[in-house]
């Protein structure tokens, strides 16, 4: 081996070790060189709150509809108060139950937190000055049952409400079957001279769709199957479907207008338990919901029925999902229903238009990652169906990544079933843990940058100073009093969202004390030619908010003297008390 290989090889794993020994390191070893199963992930939690009892609270918000505790991990300080009294930023996973990776996000952001505390300077100051809620499992029905049963790398995102998909008085009755018994349920195609697909020419196990006039070879017959209810048809009532991310309680539309809406908002037994605790939790300025394909940083609108944002939020969004694509290299950050697809009901557009908190989609793994070609190499991708989910790489080169990277361990080659309804067919094609979930080589990099992403978003949470500006002398034992808040960071203390919906109470700055009487007081509109909003009634009590990087001045006119204490309450930013001689 070269001198400069060698050099090379030593870098890559002293990054590897830097990216998971941080949490090897510490009080619960756990490890991201695999992925965590239901039980595990519960396990994990209880391991961590039992080694930080100090740092971490863990409860059950509900059961899942089987049963299955939806668990919630706080992370706090309180020797700095209460959770609620800081900002809180909130992160979850797995809403849909088949975007497993999303869970392995929130279990890394935790111990990462929790094993850098008194470690790193940043990570004890966010410790310290913010509250952290983490959900890692949302859709613990069928993220558990992608592990336990025959599954398939698109299967399993509903919540497990029965569902008649096909309206003949049964629910749920005619599933994906297993055929093979490999464990896994893969795809069927028959030969067929009318078929709408031929093989690649340079890969046998590629189908490309044929162009007119083109003799075809096959006719793709979709999951694995069998007519288990004989009524002519194959897998057409699979467990479900209500699609959580579907059922939240904004511009909510039924089912024949969205998909898997559910029968009313909020009829999801893992989406109300989720739900009510947020509503406990005011102080929450942001929120992260990771789910699992695509590199992107989604923000909404979901749709034309939420209105558009205003600029002021819009900024916010755009300073920090900039920030998150410099985080995250080949991630895009994006509008949900401008640059993806129209959904209704979503889980942070509800959390946005509802409750005023700002938040992203994390769509975690990038397909053109599966990558076999140079690196300077700008080639097209095909337009063909059998490519890496949201496109990426194409199905020839996707082959070769499997042959040469992962050894063959990506796909599973068509192999010959005797099927009782269709006769002789194949079955074959990219197993359940590929396609939207990334090989394990890859996992270490992604939970520990979609984690960074976390905290970029956590240290822009409203961090308000208050500060006098003057106490000036007007004669006639009148005085005026100013003081500036100051918000170094992109968050504000409320969103213009929540601002011009009434959504939460503005922040609140007193001032207090005896000797004197509060003559007037308000907003400084403009310092400079003291412009004041004034206060109508009980003018020692303003209320205002703190922009992103912004400032806000207020002003009093107080008669007589003494010593006075200025306050400043926030449900989002952590209270603040000046004292002062008058």
């Amino acid at each position: 081996m070269k001198l400069s290989n060698y050099k090379i090889l030593l870098s890559v794993i002293l990054v590897l070790t830097l990216i998971t020994g941080s949490v090897t390191a510490g009080k619960v070893n756990l490890t991201f060189d695999h992925f965590y199963d239901g039980p595990a992930v519960t396990k994990a939690l209880k391991d961590l709150n039992k080694a930080y009892p100090n740092l971490t609270t863990l409860k059950s918000l509900g059961q899942s509809e089987e049963g299955r505790d939806i668990w919630c991990l706080t992370i706090n300080n309180p020797k700095t108060g209460e959770d609620t009294d800081k900002p809180g930023i909130y992160v979850d996973g797995a809403i849909h139950g088949n975007e497993i990776q999303a869970s392995e996000v929130c279990l890394y952001l935790a111990c990462y937190l929790l094993d850098n505390y008194n470690e790193l300077l940043t990570i004890t100051d966010l410790v310290d000055s913010r509250a952290f809620y983490i959900i890692p499992t949302v859709n613990v029905d069928n993220r558990s049952r992608f592990f336990e049963v025959a599954t398939g790398y698109n299967i399993g995102r509903s919540a497990m409400v029965p569902y008649d998909d096909d309206r003949d008085g049964l629910f749920d009755e005619d599933d994906y079957d297993d055929l093979d018994g490999d464990g896994e349920i893969l795809t069927m195609r028959i030969a067929d001279p009318f078929g709408n697909y031929k093989t690649h020419p340079d890969d046998p196990r590629v189908m490309v769709r044929v162009k007119e006039g083109e003799q075809g070879e096959w006719t793709r017959l979709g999951r694995e199957g069998i007519d288990n209810d004989g009524d002519g048809q194959i897998n057409e009532d699979t467990p479900g479907y209500l699609d959580m991310n579907r059922n939240w309680g904004f511009k909510w539309q039924p089912p024949y207008v969205q998909g898997g809406a559910g029968d009313f908002p909020m009829s999801s037994k893992p989406v109300k338990a989720v739900s009510d605790f947020i509503i406990t939790k005011p102080n929450i300025v942001f929120n992260f919901a990771f789910h699992n394909s695509g590199g992107l940083i989604v923000r909404g609108p979901g749709s034309k029925l939420a209105g558009r944002y205003s600029q002021r939020d819009v900024k916010v969004y755009d300073f920090l999902g900039k920030e998150g694509e410099k985080i995250i290299p080949g991630y895009e950050y994006i509008i949900g229903g401008q640059d993806m697809y129209t959904t209704h009901g979503d889980f942070d557009e509800w959390m946005f238009s509802n409750n005023g908190i700002f938040g992203f989609v994390g769509e975690l793994f990038m397909s053109e990652q599966e990558q076999y070609r140079p690196p300077k190499d700008d080639k097209k991708v095909d337009t063909e169906e059998d490519h890496s989910y949201y496109g990426g790489t194409s199905a020839e080169e996707r082959q070769k990544f499997n042959d040469f990277v992962t050894q063959g361990a990506m796909f599973k080659e068509w192999t010959k079933f005797i099927h009782p309804y269709f006769g002789e067919i194949e079955i074959g094609g990219w197993r359940k843990f590929t396609t939207r979930i990334p090989p394990l080589f890859m996992l270490p990099e992604m939970v520990h940058r979609n984690s960074a992403l976390v905290l970029m978003a956590a240290r822009h949470a409203p961090d308000i100073k208050v500060e006098l500006i003057e106490v000036t002398n007007l004669g006639n034992d009148l005085r005026r009093v100013r003081v500036r808040l100051i918000n170094p960071n992109a968050i504000p203390s409320l969103s213009n969202q929540a601002i011009s919906k009434n959504i939460i109470r503005k922040d609140m700055v007193t001032i207090s004390g005896s000797g004197f009487e509060i003559v007037s007081g308000g907003v400084l509109q403009d310092i400079h030619y003291d412009q004041v909003s004034y206060v109508e009634y009980r003018p020692q009590m303003v209320f205002t908010s703190v922009p992103s990087f912004g400032t806000r001045e207020i002003q009093w006119i107080i008669k007589g003297k003494g010593k006075a204490k200025i306050e400043y309450n926030s449900i989002k930013a952590k209270n603040q008390t000046l004292s002062i001689d008058l």
